[in-house]
């Protein structure tokens, strides 16, 4: 299904005003020599916390570049995360590697011996011969290239950008050769056959992100094509939100397996059979008590036309498959306003008062200008009411 990501339109009123557009996407993208940059309504902390849950990776709150443009900051964090996140993927076949000729003396004999460096040097035999032989050797412009990126990723954001690669980045220290990367160094990698081997294709890509991080580039399309390109890099938000509330959930509750986009199949051999998707279910690891959430990326500030019809039957036709294992379900939303508990959380589902099935609308309150430091208070505020809903159902955390 089509999704709306740009759209940029006029309207002739009394003067011709123009209007851009945007999807749920957050990225930057290249339009006719124009960089645009797409953030989302809640502000770039909101989007950096979603990054670092997605990878796992958990920046320092305000990076060195903090007093550079803000944009140009953003960019430089959704391209970090990108390369690093193509690097953990690229580097589980291993780095990049090639048989290159190498030559030996010693009392050994591995290869060939080299008869011409015999004949001159060990007439008569003194113990040691000269050798060639092939051996894998990693290819030192990738090694020189990943390493600078990693070393330049550290420097802006601290170690902990690249702490899911730690035995890829000793690895990479040890094969460096101490030298800087040129321009021609960083070319010679990206063209390098090795990489056109389907073992290391994902490097391709790896190399791109490295070549604009280390010369700051911001993939802007050449001159002649400006007009004729549009090139970016995106991310889905409401997959990043989703998966930002799984491993969030995750993290603080332990005793509960969290699962996103599990696959419920319903009428399994009839001709209306179907699969529903709930986004966030919750099992508890002993008792196997159900909780099921659908993310909704969407604004709610706590009045009725912010829940879609569509939305809240959909998660009620969740919450009837689980039925006697169900102690709550819900919607989870990033809240425009603080959560008042009476409004947003009934007792039962339906508000039918025949089952003690918890329903709630809730979520983590987000801002446009708040600090990451606001934005963790307020996710912890959303884990402590999570807290006491499952404690009030009965379930031991």
């Amino acid at each position: 299904r089509e999704r709306l990501i740009l759209k940029l339109y006029s309207k002739e009123k009394a003067e011709k005003e123009y209007f851009i557009q945007t999807g749920l996407y957050a990225g930057v993208l290249f339009y006719k020599g124009c960089k645009i940059n797409i953030a989302t309504k809640y502000g770039d902390s909101f989007l950096k916390r979603m990054l670092n849950f997605v990878n796992d990776i958990y920046v320092a709150n305000e990076p060195i570049q903090a007093k550079k443009d803000e944009t140009e900051n953003q960019f430089l964090f959704i391209i970090a995360h990108l390369f690093v996140q193509s690097l953990e993927k690229a580097v589980v076949l291993g780095l990049p590697q090639q048989y290159q000729q190498q030559q030996e003396r010693s009392q050994k004999v591995r290869g060939n011996i080299n008869f011409n460096d015999y004949l001159k040097r060990d007439i008569p035999f003194k113990g040691k011969l000269t050798t060639t032989f092939r051996e894998r050797m990693y290819i030192q412009e990738i090694v020189d290239v990943l390493y600078l990126t990693l070393k330049k990723l550290e420097s802006a954001f601290g170690k902990e950008i690249h702490s899911r690669l730690l035995g890829v980045s000793q690895l990479l220290k040890q094969q460096y050769s101490g030298r800087f990367a040129s321009y021609e160094t960083i070319l010679r990698a990206k063209t390098h056959q090795a990489i056109n081997n389907p073992m290391y294709r994902d490097f391709k890509k790896v190399l791109e992100y490295a070549e604009i991080i280390l010369l700051n580039e911001d993939l802007m399309p050449d001159n002649e094509k400006k007009n004729l390109t549009t090139t970016g890099y995106l991310f889905d938000i409401a997959e990043l939100y989703e998966i930002y509330l799984e491993k969030l959930l995750s993290r603080n509750f332990p005793e509960w397996s969290v699962s996103g986009q599990v696959e419920i199949s319903i009428y399994k051999q009839k001709f209306y059979s179907r699969s529903l998707f709930p986004d966030l279910v919750m099992t508890h690891r002993e008792t196997k008590k159900v909780i099921v959430f659908d993310a909704k990326f969407k604004k709610m500030g706590m009045i009725n036309n912010d829940i879609d019809r569509s939305d809240l039957h959909q998660i009620h036709s969740y919450s009837g498959y689980y039925q006697k294992n169900l102690i709550a379900s819900g919607l989870i939303y990033p809240l425009s306003k603080q959560l008042d508990i009476d409004k947003s959380y009934s007792d039962t589902l339906y508000g039918n008062d025949n089952n003690d099935v918890l329903f709630i609308v809730d979520g983590v309150y987000v801002y446009e200008t708040q600090t990451m430091d606001d934005l963790i208070e307020n996710e912890n505020i959303f884990i402590k009411r999570m807290a006491d809903l499952i404690n009030k159902q009965g379930v031991t955390i």
